[in-house]
């Protein structure tokens, strides 16, 4: 089985080398769809010997995937971003992967890294492996999707979806969002939404990023979303996990906030649709913790360490690695400290001890914690 390694890319000449040689040896060809770069991005994807296919950029990411995807003459495409590489120890996985004849796709795991001195990630699980076919395409100017669903195309077919054994790793993608980028954004949503009204995924993060902005506007497209979401709130599943990003915002709304998703019925919905959602956690916690209720925000900080240990975790979006460890185990100290329970305070202080990054913390926590205990 043949296998094309497709990317998109404007002005990607720093970050190229490295996807690039990441996948050399692994892609029968590597289709650079690129977008009007001004640097040397065309020419050193060319000189690699990649196919290089010029987009006229319309702001619409999905468009400019599909044509990367028309140029493709693999069995099987490998998508990868600029800032990301293939993981050579999944070269055995992705042998495999391409040989099973009745699979459609794979998802693979994407190792987030937040920082780039590589010492802790997250884990995404994404649909980045997937058959060279006609009807899988992607829709939406940003954060492209697949149309007709690949769940949908798979049970037409009679094929399967599966999660393989190949990773790929994503560089520093907490990277800081400048204002340029931010109104970039906004305005290929905006454009997202007038072609296809009413998405609640693309709403959520339209009125996020708007936030972003300072701009009070996304007060009012974040209520317009929450009235989506209470409308299906008996569901057993949220419509779409950005529903948790909508949540995150009604923990730390403004009381002026028009908003019709209560804090209470925000909180119902954390335990039902996102138990095991990091980022949904700490945000309840963090509100918990903020307002005073430390015996409330104590089984989320738990359940938050819990699930870090064990990996057990909801892998649809990447978060910050430090909220399943040194940062729960520190506030989890803390509010045993504000309770009064000194005894499992010392003992979370002192897990802080052997974590990278919080030894100091932990140290200074741990010698409050046995001072007190010689007052008393």
């Amino acid at each position: 089985m043949n296998l094309s390694v497709c990317l998109l890319t404007r002005d990607d000449e720093a970050r190229l080398p490295r996807v690039l040689e990441s996948v050399a040896g692994v892609a029968d060809e590597v289709i650079v769809a690129d977008t009007g770069s001004s640097d040397g991005t065309a020419a050193l994807a060319r000189k690699s010997g990649a196919c290089v296919v010029d987009v006229a950029w319309d702001d619409d990411f999905a468009q400019g995937r599909n044509q990367a995807l028309a140029a493709a003459g693999g069995d099987w495409i490998l998508w990868l971003n600029p800032d990301e590489e293939f993981d050579s120890a999944s070269r055995p996985a992705l042998a495999s992967s391409l040989g099973q004849a009745e699979a459609l796709a794979w998802f693979v795991r994407v190792r987030e890294f937040p920082r780039s001195d590589l010492s802790s990630y997250t884990e995404t699980v994404q649909p980045r492996l997937f058959r060279n076919r006609r009807d899988v395409q992607f829709r939406g100017r940003l954060h492209p999707y697949f149309e007709p669903p690949l769940e949908e195309l798979a049970q037409k077919h009679a094929l399967k979806l599966g999660i393989a054994a190949v990773c790929i790793r994503h560089h520093a993608y907490l990277s800081t969002l400048t204002d340029d980028k931010l109104r970039w954004a906004v305005r290929l949503l905006e454009k997202e939404l007038r072609d296809r009204p009413g998405q609640l995924h693309y709403l959520i993060e339209y009125g996020r990023t708007l936030l972003n902005l300072n701009d009070a506007r996304g007060h009012e497209i974040l209520a317009q979303a929450a009235t989506q979401v209470l409308q299906a709130a008996a569901a057993p599943a949220a419509p779409t996990p950005t529903v948790g990003e909508l949540i995150e915002y009604v923990f730390t709304a403004p009381e002026a906030s028009t908003n019709p998703l209560s804090y209470e019925q925000a909180k119902e919905l954390v335990w039902r649709w996102f138990p095991a959602t990091p980022p949904v956690l700490w945000a309840l916690a963090s509100a918990e913790f903020r307002a005073g209720r430390f015996a409330d925000a104590i089984p989320l900080l738990e359940r938050l360490i819990q699930i870090g240990a064990t990996g057990h975790y909801d892998r649809a979006a990447a978060f910050e690695p430090n909220i399943l460890g040194g940062l729960a185990w520190q506030n989890l100290g803390i509010c045993y400290t504000r309770l009064g329970d000194l005894d499992r305070a010392e003992y979370c202080f002192s897990r802080l001890l052997s974590l990278p990054g919080f030894q100091d913390q932990g140290r200074r926590h741990y010698t409050w914690v046995q001072g007190q205990r010689q007052k008393a």
